[in-house]
């Protein structure tokens, strides 16, 4: 019987670009698991969700509520269903920022930013966003209507 125990598999992820939060993290039954803040529960540790963690509570310190914040929120757009990474709510209900979250060694490319606008086609958010954790992209609708790349981090309005 194999009683050694699981090495942290964070010791062989990149340091991510965001402000570096304490997150709950632990060998749970034999696996890592961390502590998802939205959803109050252990999640096994994979490397997005690592980065989603690190988003939410960075997202929090620029004033985003945790209590109008949805995980894996659904969204249909035309005979397609999708699921948006994080969604950040309006106090009318409305979705204002969507993010699409990617692993640290998934490249922050063209297809990715097409996911993220596929599910604006359905919502119409004012913030779009994509993040590998260590590149970030995020867009900002105009007064005319139209997304433009923004260069600092969505904030609450």
């Amino acid at each position: 019987m194999d009683t050694s125990v699981p090495s942290d598999p964070r010791d062989s992820w990149p340091e991510l670009a965001f402000q570096s939060s304490v997150l709950p993290v632990e060998l749970r039954n034999g696996r890592w698991e961390i502590r998802c803040a939205i959803r109050k529960k252990w999640l096994a540790l994979e490397p997005e969700e690592w980065v989603r963690q690190h988003l939410v509570l960075s997202l929090v310190d620029l004033g985003w509520p945790i209590s109008r914040m949805v995980l894996e929120h659904p969204v249909r757009f035309g005979q397609v269903d999708g699921r948006v990474d994080v969604a950040c709510f309006d106090r009318n209900g409305h979705v204002v920022l969507a993010v699409e979250v990617k692993a640290p060694q998934v490249a922050l490319d063209q297809k990715v930013a097409d996911q993220v606008s596929r599910y604006d086609l359905a919502l119409g958010c004012r913030w779009l966003m994509i993040t590998n954790g260590l590149r970030s992209a995020v867009w900002l609708r105009d007064e005319g209507g139209e997304c433009q790349p923004h260069r600092a981090w969505p904030t609450p309005k």
